[in-house]
């Protein structure tokens, strides 16, 4: 097997690197109405000007500070993709965390993205795809439109803070017209992201269609994204932020 190749490193701490993307939020474990989440993840060497193997590093970043990376030689157009990344790479029986990749190569060009799953479904899995994220593409403010309540779907709202120092950020529901429906404060830790479960709920607000949420950085940067579920067979849709 291509794992069984890999050289594994459990750290505490990862090294400075050349370039970094980052997953805003993987997870393994048990959700709503039954279903039962994966995390599969995919990394890929798509450089053109480097012809040597470049050495990458996945690192898992949870509650508390705790980190675990594997790190791995790529060969160029190499892609290397685990269908259960967090129980195979870092033996995470329960939990999730924002995964960052990044490399040695100041020329190198890495990419990865996550798909997690629901496999709690007698009829077969469904999913949705998270892509990674550059974190100097990344601007003070998020909007994620188009977000259900309604028809059968629930949403959930993630804030991801790739940043070595803990953020606070402003969310604020918008409703159809472009009327605020409630706003709050939270705090994010450094390396971590934060998830709002049923997000009409959290604003104590009647669910309706097409809504959106606003996600704004009081003095940094910040990622924002969500999940509309169906509530009868997980099927999962990702709504990233609005360009």
């Amino acid at each position: 097997m291509r794992i069984a190749s890999l050289l594994l490193t459990l750290t505490l701490a990862t090294a400075a690197a050349a370039g970094e993307v980052f997953i805003p939020a993987t997870f393994r474990g048990p959700g709503a109405a039954g279903s039962v989440w994966r995390t599969e993840i995919t990394v890929s060497n798509i450089s053109q000007h480097t012809f040597l193997p470049v050495q990458t590093t996945i690192t898992l970043h949870q509650e508390g500070g705790h980190t675990q990376s594997v790190s791995m030689p790529l060969a160029q157009m190499e892609v290397i993709s685990i269908p259960d990344a967090l129980h195979s790479w870092f033996e995470v029986e329960q939990g999730g965390g924002l995964v960052t990749v990044s490399w040695d190569d100041p020329n190198a060009r890495i990419t990865a993205n996550a798909r997690v799953y629901n496999t709690g479904n007698a009829v077969g899995e469904f999913g949705q795809g998270v892509p990674s994220v550059r974190p100097e593409t990344l601007l003070s403010d998020a909007f994620l439109p188009g977000l259900s309540g309604v028809g059968g779907n629930r949403t959930n709202v993630i804030v991801s803070n790739p940043h070595s120092r803990d953020i606070i950020v402003w969310i604020t529901l918008h409703d159809t017209s472009g009327r605020v429906r409630g706003s709050y404060a939270i705090g994010v830790p450094a390396r971590s992201y934060k998830q709002i479960n049923d997000v009409f709920a959290a604003f104590n607000v009647a669910p309706f269609p097409a809504a959106m949420v606003r996600v704004t950085g009081f003095d940094s940067t910040v990622y924002a994204g969500a999940s509309v579920v169906r509530n009868d067979t997980g099927d999962a849709t990702y709504i990233a932020p609005a360009l």
